[in-house]
């Protein structure tokens, strides 16, 4: 019987499995930076997309009580707790509040940076947490009514370099132009975006912050 020859190869050589490495990692190197931009781009969508369902939430609730929410803590939920995320806390004491049922928002959206919590429970969610909005990234959604509109609050964030939370402190928007502030007669929803720090470039709001600037 005559042996059967083998015509091709029976697999990779050693340099053909490194050039085989090469190529790929090259690839991740050009890739995964582009790849993780799509992810942030992603986040910025989703964000704007949740600001524009906020607005449209808070507009309702104008509608039926002549106000915008307060950003500011009322006399009947007491003393707050710290100085912290007052304006999305009130925001949220408001919007889900015993006399308004009419919010059709996602309660996967709460969360609770600073940790703080009211003596009793102040609204229609159980827990006397006092909860904020959150964005993609997990911080609170910065609320201003236009009544405070001059006023600099202290948000609890953690910013995409850091180990830990810090405070951020943010101001609502004036238009560089005009000097007016943006929305001045309504409210202001900031983001601070990737980042997680307030008044940097990427803050993202309800309204054009292209050419924002943040001193009050």
């Amino acid at each position: 019987m005559r042996p059967i020859k083998r015509t091709g190869s029976s697999g990779f050589t050693l340099i053909e499995l490194l050039a085989v490495l090469l190529i790929l990692s090259i690839l991740m190197i050009v890739l995964l930076p582009r790849l993780a931009g799509f992810g942030e781009r992603a986040k910025e969508r989703t964000t704007k997309g949740f600001l524009v369902q906020l607005s449209a939430a808070i507009g309702e609730y104008e509608d039926r009580f002549g106000d915008y929410p307060p950003s500011q803590f009322l006399e009947k939920w007491g003393t707050p707790p710290n100085t912290t995320n007052i304006g999305a806390e009130a925001l949220v004491l408001s919007m889900w509040s015993p006399e308004w049922t009419g919010t059709t928002l996602p309660d996967d959206r709460f969360v609770n940076t600073d940790g703080d919590e009211a003596k009793k429970t102040l609204s229609r969610i159980p827990k006397p947490a006092l909860l904020e909005l959150k964005d993609e990234w997990g911080n609170p959604i910065a609320y201003f009514h236009r009544r405070d509109y001059g006023r600099q609050d202290a948000y609890v964030v953690l910013p995409n370099d850091a180990d830990s939370a810090e405070e951020s402190t943010v101001r609502a928007l004036k238009n560089p132009v005009t000097g007016q502030y943006y929305q001045h007669d309504r409210f202001q929803l900031i983001s601070a975006g990737g980042d997680g720090v307030f008044g940097s470039d990427d803050d993202i709001a309800n309204f054009d912050v292209e050419a924002a600037e943040s001193k009050g």
